[in-house]
């Protein structure tokens, strides 16, 4: 029997228009009710999602339908496809959902507090799975489903009230802005462990469900079977390609639409082939969630965009249409009544006792066992979720449904005031206490809102000393770097130049040269292309980071090298990496990585920025690139020699950070110290008072002694980043009439490696400009120079 009615044309038809017209109607008086109905609830600090399962409570047969029948009738008529039809846009918000579940699952998280949030995970599991179990086997038979299974029914029900809710918990302790505290990211820890075995206990039961009682030892351990492999597949093999996937995307399409796309393809196809191997669908969006929140590139703003559609639109109508199921009237039948209250004592004793006993055998206080227990009892969503799954199945009745539904509303508004009460007596220890100033810190941290930094290269010395410094940042913190070799139009490289950088590099990359490069405009373009691997290749090896943290990419100049650069860093990169040559005869004719800018090659030569001498200060693709972004830069100069080949490692002993108190002098001297972590070096932070502009200010003698205390404020300020970080730093304050002088004086004679400034870039009429003292050393420094900079 053919599932579709066809029409003489062989075309099945569309949907009829009264069908869409419902459809259309119940979404939007759906979506209405529990957007207005959350905000309400957020009005008296409830979770949104109590007002949105209230609406559908409002709409359904417990409210609307007894005082307006009619009207109930007329807004969802009893037809099955009229109701499927709202059912799969339901369904669709419900995998939404377990995606941005699994974006709150941390498994860093879990596994830094495993001893006690397994303990503490592992009671608040099984007590209430005991209790729950032996109260459904004691239910009367009325409350089973037709096929009268009563031992998948109990595990079935003791799935449903061992199960915490990530989302509901997480909001709470946001909401009340605690989320930080130990105590909080214990609780989340133990319901993430809570959530997954939850999970795994619903794949299981829900196999079971599906087969029949001779073969229920089979199916549960086929069910158990496909589950093992598809878990440890999707956190091994998995997690390589959704990253690959995600990389590749954000690379290739640079669109946060691309992402959000990817992961909905994503979550539909996953849960599509775990509902075919019967671990239902849900489990298989909940694993990509948590395998895509673990991709770096998948940052918090494509993250945020997923959450908005998901809880702006798609859960509420999902929650609105969970609601439309329950029937309060049933429990005006006082077995009813008796039944549902028993069923809720049991799971608020059940989560409560289990979480709190499992917190003291951790060795936890009292009241934080209290607060645990508060907070893992709130249900919220994730047993609604089971509850849709049984009643799918046709594992539970309505009259269960809406009492795991009722359950699910009750835990969730008692879990807040409960918790409020008891976390307000716990007591900070010392080490949280240092925690928390350090998550301050990393939260008004320059590096800390750095993830994707983009590092153009030709090979230059400069360039290569840069790809150095990124490794030494790289290596402690979760930066990505992107090497990004220009390649010009047909001429833009000569054949020359071509073989020069090849033959510098050959030695350190290939054997021999390239037998392919033997002229011709093929032959050329081939050359081209193994010069940019080379180099790059070159660039992977002086960053030393770990393979998947480096991405190459040669792009086609298009305009100038500053043009393509810029157009490249909106591709979202938050941190741009230069190596900077200075200008000085013929270095004024070629980029800061060695290429040459001939009238000929159709760069634009000819449009010098110049400094005050009628020279240009910095070589001029790297003038085209400052002038061009508004992305923060670290422009590195190495006052090496390498003799144009690859740039041997240089070590940093000293690293000398002036300061003059500025935001930008706070993120150099940040940068200073996080290579100095990785070089074990030490970091002399020096403030030096400016003797010709004091004399300036004062008639008469002027007083040093207050700007040296100044000064000493502003050293110490910075120095105390530093230790707090576990650098060795050493402050000076020093006085000179010439303090860029008294700066390369310093350097020269403490024998220092690097110089790190930091400078606001500005953008004359014909140049880029760091302002005179910076651009003093950046001259005469007798050591490595960096100059960390925004505009």
């Amino acid at each position: 029997m053919s599932v579709f009615q066809i029409d003489s044309s062989g075309v099945i038809p569309p949907l009829a228009g009264h069908e869409l017209l419902f459809l259309f109607g119940q979404l939007f008086v759906l979506l209405l009710t529990a957007r207005v109905l959350g905000e309400v609830a957020r009005y008296f600090d409830f979770p949104s999602v109590l007002g949105e399962l209230l609406a559908g409570i409002v709409l359904g047969p417990s409210i609307l339908g007894a005082l307006f029948p009619g009207l109930f009738v007329a807004l969802f008529p009893p037809d099955p496809t009229q109701y499927h039809l709202l059912e799969a846009v339901s369904w669709l918000g419900l995998l939404m959902l377990l995606v941005v579940t699994g974006f709150e699952t941390d498994l860093d998280l879990i596994a830094s507090r495993a001893r006690r949030a397994t303990s503490i995970a592992s009671a608040s599991i099984v007590v209430p799975f005991v209790l729950g179990f032996g109260i459904a086997w004691m239910l009367p038979a009325a409350f089973l489903a037709a096929d009268g299974n009563r031992f998948v029914f109990s595990l079935f029900i003791a799935t449903a009230l061992s199960i915490s809710a990530i989302p509901v918990i997480a909001k709470i302790l946001l909401d009340l802005g605690i989320i930080d505290r130990e105590i909080s990211q214990l609780t989340i820890a133990s319901g993430m462990i809570n959530d997954t075995v939850g999970w795994i206990l619903l794949a299981v039961v829900a196999g079971l469900a599906r087969g029949t009682e001779e073969t229920a030892i089979t199916t549960a351990g086929t069910t158990i079977l496909f589950l093992a492999i598809f878990l440890v597949l999707s956190f091994t093999v998995g997690l390589r390609l959704v990253s690959r996937l995600i990389r590749w995307v954000d690379s290739t399409f640079n669109s946060d639409l691309s992402l959000v796309t990817t992961v909905m393809i994503l979550a539909l196809g996953v849960g599509t082939l775990t509902h075919a191997l019967r671990l239902e669908a849900v489990l298989g969006a909940f694993v990509v969630g948590v395998l895509v929140g673990r991709v770096n590139r998948f940052d918090q703003g494509v993250r945020h965009v997923f959450e908005v559609i998901t809880l702006g639109i798609f859960a509420p109508i999902f929650f609105a249409t969970a609601g439309l199921r329950v029937d309060l009237t049933a429990l005006t039948t006082p077995s009813i009544l008796l039944v549902g209250a028993a069923v809720l004592g049991v799971a608020i004793a059940g989560k409560f006792i289990g979480a709190f006993v499992g917190a003291r055998g951790a060795g936890l206080s009292n009241w934080e066992g209290i607060a645990i227990g508060a907070g893992l009892n709130a249900r919220g969503a994730l047993e609604i979720i089971v509850a849709t799954v049984g009643l799918s199945l046709g594992v539970l009745t309505e009259t269960m449904y809406t009492i795991i539904v009722v359950i699910a509303i009750v835990t969730s508004l008692f879990a807040p005031p409960i918790l409020r009460f008891a976390i307000d007596r716990v007591e900070l220890s010392g080490e949280e206490k240092r925690r928390l100033q350090q998550k301050e810190r990393d939260a008004r941290s320059f590096l800390g809102s750095v993830s994707r930094v983009l590092l153009p290269t030709r090979c230059s010395v400069h360039a290569q000393l840069a790809a150095q410094l990124l490794g030494h940042i790289g290596r402690n913190r979760d930066i990505e770097v992107t090497n990004m070799y220009v390649v010009g139009a047909s001429k833009s490289v000569s054949d020359s130049l071509a073989h020069r950088i090849r033959r510098r590099l050959s030695k350190y990359t290939r054997s021999s040269p390239n037998p392919r490069s033997n002229g011709g405009p093929s032959a050329t373009n081939r050359t081209k292309n193994a010069v940019a691997e080379d180099c790059l290749d070159n660039t992977t090896r002086q960053l030393s980071l770990s393979q998947e943290m480096v991405h190459n990419r040669v792009r086609p100049r298009r305009g100038t090298v500053g043009e393509t650069v810029t157009r490249e860093l909106h591709r979202g990169y938050d941190f741009l990496a230069l190596g900077m040559g200075i200008a000085d005869g013929e270095s004024a004719r070629k980029t800061g990585d060695g290429t040459d800018r001939n009238p000929g090659d159709g760069s634009g030569a000819g449009r010098n920025p110049v400094n005050g001498t009628g020279r240009p200060l910095f070589e001029l693709g790297i003038e085209d690139v400052l002038r061009a972004t508004s992305t923060p830069v670290m422009a590195v100069n190495a006052n090496v020699d390498s003799a144009g080949g690859p740039l041997d490692s240089v070590p940093i002993r000293r690293i000398l950070v002036p300061t003059v108190g500025t935001e930008y002098s706070r993120h150099a001297a940040e940068i200073a110290f996080e290579i100095a972590l990785d070089c074990n070096a030490l970091v002399e932070v020096v403030h030096v008072i400016d003797l010709r502009r004091l004399h300036e200010l004062f008639v008469g003698e002027a007083d040093v002694s207050e700007a040296a205390e100044i000064g000493a404020e502003i050293v110490d300020r910075e120095a105390a980043l530093g230790r707090q970080l576990g650098a060795n730093v050493l402050t000076d304050v020093l006085a000179d009439d010439n303090p860029e002088r008294a700066v390369i004086d310093r350097a020269t004679t403490n024998e220092i490696d690097l110089i790190v400034l930091g400078s606001e870039l500005r953008s004359l009429s014909r140049r880029a400009f760091f302002g005179y003292h910076v651009e003093y050393v950046l001259k005469n420094a007798p050591c490595s120079v960096a100059v960390v900079s925004s505009r």
